[in-house]
């Protein structure tokens, strides 16, 4: 993040629910921080994997196109959360490794490196882990919550039908560049969406679901321990610079304290004598 100054979701050119935005209850925390909870448009159900589901189509206006160039110059992130779980960022690091990050959301887009062209990740791979409260019960909770976000220029089957972004027919007509039969994988992209004035993005998105053995009591263990990736040591060394300063401060009051008693005990002793 290149700034502090948060920005509400639906302040850029981005999908908004149907039955429009609501806001959800905040509890003290997040209102003291400022976090701001509010519904979207996306569908997801209980062990329903989704592939390639359109979510809308957004056109560019000249004013759109260069608040969302800005907003991915500034490194501006979204931050989803599902069942009160905020969302893990995945992608590819040097070398072709997948990184998962758990703190701080994903990215909107990003800015060639050559062309230094902004480019706004358009495609979202929604992994969720669940666990299965009893094997004899279809009881099942969310204990784990990822986004991959890619950058795909949408072109539709038939290259002669223009979307108005509106019509049912733009959802009923398929995509090719995404797969209805699998989720989507980062080497089939053969172009990223650009951001520019007329541009026509369409938003698109994926749902895997994957089992899991981690207890619903137990899934923000790697968001404390970043998938292992901090060592405990870490904990540690923030609790005990924490105890250090309180301790600091503590002294601290308390000499000011006494310097203030003895000075009215001499003064109180100076009257006293008169």
């Amino acid at each position: 993040m290149k700034t502090q100054i948060p920005r509400g979701y639906y302040s850029l050119p981005f999908c908004e629910p149907s039955t429009g935005v609501k806001m959800a209850s905040e509890n003290l925390g997040e209102f003291l921080t400022g976090n701001k909870i509010q519904n979207s448009a996306f569908q997801i159900l209980m062990l329903t994997q989704t592939t390639c589901t359109i979510l809308c189509q957004k056109t560019l206006e000249k004013t759109d196109a260069m608040k969302l160039k800005l907003h991915i110059k500034y490194g501006y992130h979204n931050n989803w959360i599902i069942d009160n779980l905020p969302s893990a960022s995945m992608g590819e690091a040097q070398g072709g490794k997948q990184m998962k990050h758990y703190a701080g959301g994903f990215p909107i887009g990003f800015i060639a490196v050559d062309t230094q062209e902004a480019y706004v990740y358009n495609h979202f791979v929604i992994r969720l882990d669940y666990h299965q409260v009893d094997p004899e019960t279809e009881e099942y909770r969310v204990v784990g919550f990822a986004v991959e976000p890619m950058s795909i220029n949408h072109r539709f089957i038939r290259s002669d039908f223009d979307w108005d972004g509106i019509s049912s027919e733009g959802f009923q007509i398929g995509l090719s560049t995404c797969s209805t039969g699998s989720v989507m994988e980062r080497d089939a992209i053969t172009s990223n969406q650009p951001v520019r004035e007329g541009e026509k993005i369409i938003y698109t998105y994926d749902v895997a679901w994957s089992a899991s053995d981690v207890a619903w009591s137990s899934r923000w263990d790697v968001y404390l321990s970043e998938d292992n990736l901090v060592p405990a040591q870490v904990h540690w060394y923030s609790i005990t610079n924490s105890i250090l300063v309180v301790l600091f401060l503590s002294l601290l009051v308390v000499s000011i304290l006494v310097r203030n008693l003895r000075r009215d005990i001499a003064g109180y002793n100076a009257i006293a004598l008169l």
